[in-house]
C-alpha cells in the first residue's frame, strides 16, 4: 500500500481522442509525467483491470479536504474510509452465500464502481481542459511534504472529489454519498426562519440522568461528527424549509461525449426553460408541463444530486440531477434557494430509499445497519420543517408495527430502539409510537433501553397540554416508570428521575412537568386500585404502583411543585381502596404532612373542604378524620396528622373564627385529638369556648371535660379563664376614652396598662412612633369598645392586623402609615365592615389588594395609599 512521502504518478491519457491532444498543445508549459498503470499498486489483490488497480491505488488519497499530514501522522491506508460509488445495492440482490464469496463480491463492486467513476472523472477533466485536478489530490512533490493539507484544486470537479471523499468516512450507502456531499456556502444567502437550532433535550448523558445505576446507565460514546451526548448533530450554516413550489430554469441533456462537450463548451447549444416545479412526496412535476419537464421526475431515477459551484460563470446557482439515460440542470435565482432545492430533494429521495428499505428488507442485519444510516441523515440535515420530524418517525412506527405478535418482537424493538435513540431524543413521538415503546417497557421492563428512552418521556412530560386527547403518552409514562422501579436499584432511580424532570434549578423551567407528572401517577394508582374489593388484603402486586406513590412523595421535596401537589390532590382524587392500602397510605400521610408544614395559604388550604368536592371523600380532614378514618393509618400518626393539618389552617391569614365554624361538625374529631395533648386542637377548643362557636351548655360542658382531661389542656383552659375574667373587668364602667403612649413605650407597657385599671369605654388609642409589634395585638383585642387606633410608624406587622381584623368590628378609623404590613394583612381587613378611613401611606400595598379592599369595603370615605404601587 502506497505511503504519503510515495511519488506517483497516474496516467489520465488512456483512451485519449483528438481533443485531449489539443490539451496537452496547449498546457506545454505545465509539467506532468505519465507512467503506466500496471506500476501502480504492486500489493494490489490480483485479477483486477487496470482501472480498477488505478482505483485502488487511489483510494488512499482521497482523505478529508482539512486532513494535515505530519511526521508522525497515521498512513491514510490505517483510516477506514470508504471510496464512494455509484451504484445502489439494493437488499434484494445481495448473495444469501457463505461469508467468504460474498465478501469478494462486494470487494469486486466496490472496486468497479471506483473505477467506473475515476473513468468519469478522468473524461470530465479533459473536457474541461483541467488535467491537473488529480494531479492535485496526490501530487507526489506536494503530498509528501509534512504538514502539507490536501488542497484538492480550485475547480469544482475538484471541490466535487473532496467532498465525496469527505462523506466517504460516514456509514453510509453511495446514494448518501453522493446526497450528502455540501453544496458551496451561500455568502449571500438571505437569513433563515429556522437557523436557529431547537433546544436539545440530550444534553445529559445517561448516567447524569439515571445517576449511577449499572442496569441502565449504559452511555453513548461521542466520536468527531456528535455532540457531547453522542447525537450527530447538523453542519454549521442556514436552516431551510423543505421546499415545496418554486420557479427554476430547466435545461436537460443526453450522456454522449460530443453533446455533454457542446454542451459544456458552447452556449448557444443550451436550451433553457422557465418552469414552476412542485416537489411532491413521489417525484417532481411541473405546473405547466411541457417540453423537457413534459413527464413527471421521478426520485427513483435519480442516480446522483449534487451542486455545480464554479461550471459556468453566466449560470450559476445551478443543481445537477443525474439521470440513466441523462441530466438534468436546475438554475435558481440565488443560492439560498439552490441549496434548499438540494436538501429538499435529497431528503425525498433518501426518505423514499429508507421506507423501501426497512420496510421490505428481511434481514434483520440489513435494516438495522439502513436504520443507523437513517438516523444519521436525519440527524444531520439542515432541513427543519414538520416534515423532517414526522417522516422518519413514521417510518420506525411501521418498522416496530410489523411481527408484533412474533415471540421475538421484544428483543427486536429492543435493538431498534437503541438503534433510533438520536432520533427519539431530538424529535417528539407520536401516539402509535408511544404505544408500542410503552408495550417495549411492559414486557421487558429490566431489559427495556431506559436511556433512550429518557428524552422521549421528558418531552411528553414537559410539552404535553391534555392527556385526555393523547392516552397513549400518558401510557408510555406510566409504563416508563415501572420499568425504572423494577431494576435492583428502582427506588433511587424513580427518585433520580423526578429531579432530572424537576431540573437543577430552584424552580422547574417547564410549567406543564408537575401537573403531567402527578396526573400520571394519580391515575396510575386510581386504577390499579379502582376494582379491589373490600376489606383491603395487601399482596405482592401493589409493588407496581408503589414507586407511583413515592414520585408522590418526592415531588413535595421541591417548593414550586408542593403546590401543584396539593392543586390536583382537592378534592381527593383517589377512591377509598387506594387510601385503605396501608403502603400508600404511608405514603400519603407524608405528603399531607409537607402540605400542612408549607406557609403558604394555596398549599395547606388544599387539605379543607373546596367547594368543588366530590360527596365521598370531600376533603383531606374529613378522610384523615380520627373519629371515622379513610386513611388506614395508625390511631397515634392519624391524630399528629389531623392536627397538623389543624395547626396550618387555624393560623391562615388568621381566619380562625370562620374556620373554626365551619369545622364545629367536627368536634368530636376535636376532642379525640385534645386528648393527645396536640397543641392545635387544644387551642382550637379554647376559641370555641371564647367565641361560643359550640352551642348548647352540654357541648361546652365537654370541650371543658376534654380540656381538664390532659395536663397541658388544664394550662390551656387556665388560660382561657384568666383572659375572660380580664375582659370582664376592662368592660367595667368608667375610665378614660382618649389614650396615648408615650415614644418610648414597648409591648410589655401596653400589656402593663391594659391590666392596671378598667378600660372598657376606650375609644381612642394612639401608639404612634412607640416600639410596639405585632405581640401587643393579644392585649389589643381585649378593647371592644375601640373605634380608632393609630400605629403611625410602627413595628406592627401583618399577624396583628389579622388579629385586629378578626376582633375589633367596630374600628372606624386605622392608621397604618410607615408599617411592615403587606397585602396579606391588608386583605384581613376586608372583614371590618365599619372601617371609615384608613390610612396605608409608605407601607407594601399593591395595585390588585387595593383594589379588592375598595370592592369589599364600600362604606369607606377616606384613605390614604400615597408611595404604595396603588397610588
Amino acid at each position: 500500500m502506497p505511503s504519503h512521502s510515495q511519488e506517483i504518478n497516474i496516467d489520465i491519457n488512456s483512451n485519449e481522442d483528438s481533443g485531449s491532444i489539443n490539451e496537452q498543445k496547449e498546457d506545454k508549459s505545465k509539467e506532468m509525467k505519465y507512467v503506466n498503470t500496471d506500476s501502480i499498486g504492486n500489493n494490489a489483490p490480483a485479477g483486477l483491470s487496470s482501472d480498477q488497480k488505478l482505483a485502488f491505488a487511489l483510494r488512499d488519497f482521497l482523505g478529508p479536504s482539512n486532513m494535515v499530514l505530519g511526521e508522525e501522522s497515521p498512513s491514510p491506508s490505517n483510516i477506514e474510509q470508504k471510496l464512494p460509488y455509484i451504484d445502489e445495492i439494493l437488499d434484494t440482490e445481495i448473495n444469501n452465500s457463505d461469508e467468504e464469496p460474498q465478501t469478494c463480491q462486494e470487494t469486486e463492486e466496490v472496486l468497479n464502481n471506483a473505477a467506473c467513476r475515476l473513468r468519469r472523472w478522468r473524461a470530465a477533466s479533459r473536457k474541461l481542459r483541467r488535467p491537473r485536478i488529480i494531479d492535485n489530490l496526490c501530487a507526489s512533490k506536494e503530498c509528501g511534504v509534512a504538514g502539507k493539507s490536501f488542497s484538492g484544486g480550485h475547480t469544482d470537479l475538484a471541490d466535487r472529489l473532496r467532498s465525496l471523499a469527505a462523506t466517504g468516512s460516514m456509514s453510509a450507502s453511495a446514494g448518501e454519498l453522493l446526497s450528502l456531499a455540501p453544496p458551496q456556502a451561500a455568502a449571500t444567502a438571505p437569513p433563515s426562519p429556522g437557523c436557529l437550532l431547537t433546544p436539545n433535550l440530550a444534553d445529559q448523558s445517561s448516567a447524569e440522568y439515571f445517576g449511577s445505576s449499572p442496569e441502565c446507565c449504559i452511555d453513548i460514546v461521542g466520536s468527531k461528527n456528535t455532540n457531547t451526548a453522542g447525537t450527530p448533530v447538523p453542519p454549521p450554516g442556514p436552516r431551510y424549509k423543505l421546499a415545496t413550489e418554486a420557479t427554476l430554469r430547466i435545461c436537460s441533456f443526453q450522456h454522449t461525449r460530443t453533446v455533454v462537450d457542446k454542451i459544456l463548451a458552447a452556449k448557444f447549444f443550451r436550451r433553457w426553460e422557465t418552469h414552476i416545479l412542485c416537489l411532491l412526496e413521489d417525484h417532481i412535476v411541473s405546473k405547466a408541463p411541457y417540453g423537457q419537464l413534459e413527464k413527471p421526475l421521478s426520485y427513483s431515477c435519480m442516480q446522483e444530486v449534487y451542486c455545480i459551484s464554479r461550471w459556468d460563470p453566466a449560470r450559476k446557482y445551478c443543481l445537477r440531477i443525474v439521470m440513466p439515460h441523462g441530466s438534468l440542470l436546475l438554475q435558481a435565482n440565488d443560492a439560498y434557494t439552490r441549496d434548499q432545492w438540494y436538501y429538499s430533494i435529497v431528503w425525498r429521495r433518501n426518505m423514499i430509499r429508507y421506507r423501501n428499505l426497512l420496510t421490505k428488507s428481511v434481514r434483520k442485519e440489513i435494516v438495522l445497519k439502513e436504520l443507523k444510516n437513517m438516523v444519521d441523515f436525519v440527524m444531520t440535515t439542515p432541513l427543519q420543517d414538520e416534515c423532517v420530524t414526522r417522516t422518519p418517525l413514521q417510518i420506525l412506527t411501521d418498522l416496530l408495527s410489523e411481527n408484533k405478535d412474533s415471540p421475538d418482537w421484544e428483543e427486536w424493538a429492543e435493538i431498534t430502539t437503541s438503534a433510533a435513540s438520536p432520533l427519539l431524543a431530538e424529535r417528539g413521538v407520536n401516539g402509535e409510537l408511544c404505544a408500542l415503546l410503552a408495550r417495549l417497557c411492559r414486557l421487558r421492563p429490566r431489559s427495556a433501553p431506559l436511556p433512550a428512552l429518557a428524552p422521549p418521556v421528558r418531552r411528553v412530560l414537559t410539552r404535553n397540554v391534555d392527556f385526555g386527547k393523547a392516552p397513549h403518552a400518558r401510557q408510555f409514562v406510566r409504563d416508563y416508570i415501572s420499568a425504572l422501579s423494577a431494576h435492583n436499584s428502582g427506588p433511587s432511580l424513580v427518585r433520580r428521575f423526578v429531579e432530572v424532570t424537576h431540573g437543577n434549578r430552584a424552580t422547574c423551567p417547564h410549567p406543564r412537568a408537575a401537573p403531567n407528572l402527578a396526573a400520571v401517577v394519580l391515575a396510575a394508582i386510581d386504577d390499579h386500585y379502582r376494582n379491589y374489593t373490600m376489606p383491603h388484603q395487601c399482596d405482592d402486586t401493589e409493588h407496581e404502583v408503589l414507586c407511583f406513590a413515592d414520585i408522590l412523595e418526592h415531588m413535595c421535596e421541591y417548593e414550586d411543585w408542593l403546590s401543584v401537589v396539593g392543586g390536583v390532590l382537592q378534592p381527593v382524587p383517589l377512591c377509598a381502596n387506594a387510601m385503605a392500602c396501608p403502603r400508600i397510605a404511608f405514603r400519603l400521610g407524608n405528603v399531607l404532612s409537607a402540605l400542612s408544614r408549607d406557609q403558604r395559604c394555596a398549599v395547606h388550604g388544599c387539605v379543607s373542604p373546596a367547594r368543588a368536592a366530590r360527596p365521598c371523600p370531600p376533603s383531606w380532614l374529613r378522610a384523615a378524620a380520627p373519629s371515622d378514618p379513610l386513611l388506614s393509618l395508625p390511631h397515634t400518626k392519624l391524630c399528629q396528622l389531623w392536627g397538623d393539618m389543624v395547626q396550618g389552617l387555624i393560623n391562615c391569614c388568621c381566619k380562625r373564627k370562620s374556620f373554626l365554624q365551619s369545622m364545629s361538625k367536627q368536634l368530636p374529631d376535636f376532642i379525640i385529638v385534645a386528648f393527645t395533648e396536640h397543641p392545635a386542637a387544644l387551642e382550637s377548643l379554647c376559641l370555641m369556648l371564647e367565641w361560643e362557636v359550640a352551642s348548647g351548655e352540654q357541648t361546652q360542658l365537654e370541650i371543658i371535660a376534654a380540656l381538664q382531661g390532659t395536663q397541658l389542656g388544664k394550662q390551656y383552659y387556665t388560660d382561657l379563664c384568666e383572659r375572660q375574667k380580664t375582659l370582664q373587668k376592662l368592660q367595667a364602667h368608667g375610665g378614660p376614652k382618649r389614650l396615648a403612649l408615650p415614644v418610648r413605650a414597648t409591648d410589655e407597657d401596653v400589656a402593663a396598662l391594659l391590666e392596671a385599671g378598667s378600660l372598657g369605654n376606650l375609644e381612642c388609642l394612639s401608639l404612634a412612633f412607640t416600639s410596639v409589634t405585632s405581640a401587643c395585638a393579644h392585649h389589643l383585642i381585649k378593647l371592644p369598645s375601640l373605634r380608632y387606633l393609630n400605629l403611625w410608624a410602627t413595628k406592627f406587622g401583618d399577624s396583628g392586623v389579622q388579629l385586629i381584623a378578626e376582633h375589633l368590628p367596630r374600628l372606624q378609623v386605622l392608621n397604618l402609615c410607615e408599617t411592615p404590613v403587606s397585602d396579606k394583612g391588608i386583605e384581613a381587613l376586608s372583614g371590618l365592615s365599619s372601617l371609615r378611613r384608613i390610612n396605608l401611606n409608605s407601607t407594601k400595598l399593591s395595585a390588585e389588594a387595593f383594589e379588592t379592599l375598595r370592592q369589599r369595603l364600600p362604606q369607606l370615605q377616606e384613605y390614604d395609599v400615597r408611595y404604595t404601587e396603588a397610588w
